[in-house]
């Protein structure tokens, strides 16, 4: 005859990462978090300024949000090439 599993018996203990992979992972999501945000920021200008009816003149409102919008974008693509490029150095150094 054969044992019946326990349901409660413990489970093995998970992998505890180390220092480097928990750097990874959370540059890794960081990277991902911020391109999503300035391709969706991306695509939301190219489709308003495609799709949606514009009048010859300019609106206050649409200049105050291009003018917050565009200073906004450039940050976050160059958070995005520092993250990039702090990994990339990490790595072909060889820094422990």
């Amino acid at each position: 005859m054969t044992q019946p599993t326990n349901p409660k018996s413990p489970k093995s203990p998970k992998k505890r990462y180390t220092g480097d992979e928990i750097e990874a992972r959370t540059r890794a999501i960081l990277i991902m978090t911020l391109a999503g945000v300035l391709g969706a920021s991306v695509i939301a200008l190219l489709y308003s300024l495609i799709f949606v009816y514009q009048p010859m003149d300019q609106s206050p409102n649409d200049k105050a949000f291009l003018d917050i919008l565009q200073p906004l974008m450039f940050s976050i693509g160059g958070a995005l090439t520092g993250l990039a490029a702090g990994g990339a150095m990490k790595r072909s150094s060889g820094d422990e």
